[in-house]
């Protein structure tokens, strides 16, 4: 099973969801606050990172940080 990371992209218009998808596949968007959440192969995140952040109309490329170590959640709360 090939490991996949998601990345948050921040963009100015929603036309460049299109371009994003060349890249990554493109699970959720919103177009009113102008985001983008995509999951790419974790090798070749770090390569996908630095093609979007290429784009014109990409303003920033996050790591999300649901699947990192910052953020856990503790379900053993009483």
């Amino acid at each position: 099973m090939v490991k996949r990371k998601s990345l948050i992209v921040h963009f100015r218009s929603p036309k460049v969801v299109k371009q994003i998808e060349r890249f990554a596949s493109v699970s959720y968007y919103h177009k009113k606050r102008r985001y983008a959440v995509c999951y790419v192969n974790e090798a070749d995140m770090e390569m996908v990172m630095a093609k979007l952040k290429k784009l014109k109309l990409v303003k920033k490329v996050e790591e999300s940080l649901f699947e990192t170590d910052e953020y856990t959640i503790d379900f053993n709360v009483k």
